[in-house]
This record gives structure tokens, sequence and C-alpha cells, in this order.
């Protein structure tokens, strides 16, 4: 699968507030590398039942999308519905 690139806008007040995770000796030197890491944490939390990001993201999304998720057999993660790679 190809990636995807998507272009993010986020207001001034927003930018000011994640600027302060920016920090170039954990690699996140810039703006860009916050906004990509949180996505990263995200999509980890969706995977991996238990984690500290599922309670954040029932918080942010509600937790229906959790019905579009599958157990991935002989691992500890989910999967999106239908998405066997066999």
């Amino acid at each position: 699968m190809a990636d995807t690139v998507l272009t993010v806008t986020v207001p001034d007040w927003m930018a000011t507030r994640l600027n302060v995770l920016i920090d170039p000796g954990r690699g996140l030197p810039d703006l860009t590398a916050v906004v990509d890491n949180l996505l990263d944490h995200v999509q980890q939390g969706i995977y991996r039942p238990g984690s500290w990001e599922r309670p954040w993201l029932e918080q942010a999304f509600g937790d229906s999308w959790q019905a579009r998720l599958e157990p991935d057999p002989g691992t500890p993660f989910d999967r999106p519905r239908g998405d066997a790679d066999d």
C-alpha cells in the first residue's frame, strides 16, 4: 500500500501549544515531527488493547470505532476487520 500524504493545518493557538513538545534531543526537531509522533502513538493505541492511548482515543472519539477492529490471531494486537494479510 502506498503512503498517503496529508496536509494538516492547525490554528495558531494549537500550534503554540504543540510547540512545547518540540524536543530535538528526543528526535522532535519541529512541529511536523511532533504531529507525526502523536499520530504514531494514536495508531499504536488502536492496535494494542490495554494501551494508554485507548482511553485517550475513547475520550476524544467515543468507543464505537472499536467495533471496526478484530483480534489479530496469534498476536496481542487488534487489526481492522477484514484486514488479514493472508
